[in-house]
């Protein structure tokens, strides 16, 4: 086997294990976003007296932005068009991780603190949106007793 067919090779079998990471990622996320979905229609069902169907929507949307995160075909695109920000860029990132430990170990520290930032983003994010929804609508404080 020449060079050029182990480099073939090699691409090949990366792309064919990518391929299964993002179909077992895409699995994953269906198994999750199933039992949520259907959740979360029975709370919109239960609570339509008092607001509109919000609940399923929110569910729906995570599944369209996730499936384009994931991006399962995307190795079948052109090479030359413009990369996205997706699993794809993430594999990179972890593979440049793993093969250049003194660039790797840089490539981690940020990782690590992008997702610290995510995480307390999302945290704070949650706990604004409970704060909202247990403090709920504002009523205006009742008179003393005997007031006019």
């Amino acid at each position: 086997m020449d060079k050029e067919q182990k480099q073939t090779a090699t691409h090949l079998i990366k792309a064919v294990v990518i391929l299964q990471l993002k179909v077992l990622l895409g699995a994953a996320r269906d198994l999750a976003i199933g039992p949520t979905a259907i959740a979360a229609a029975l709370a919109d069902i239960v609570l339509l007296k008092q607001q509109k169907p919000r609940f399923f929507a929110h569910v729906l949307k995570f599944g369209e932005q996730s499936d384009r995160y994931i991006d399962v075909w995307s190795g079948g695109r052109d090479p030359e068009e413009d990369p996205r920000e997706n699993v794809d860029a993430l594999i990179a990132r972890v593979e440049t991780v793993v093969r250049d430990p003194e660039v790797g170990a840089r490539h981690a520290r940020v990782l690590r603190r992008w997702a610290e930032r995510q995480a307390a983003r999302a945290k704070r994010r949650a706990a604004a949106e409970l704060t909202a929804r247990i403090s709920g609508p504002k009523l205006p404080p009742k008179p003393p007793e005997g007031a006019p």
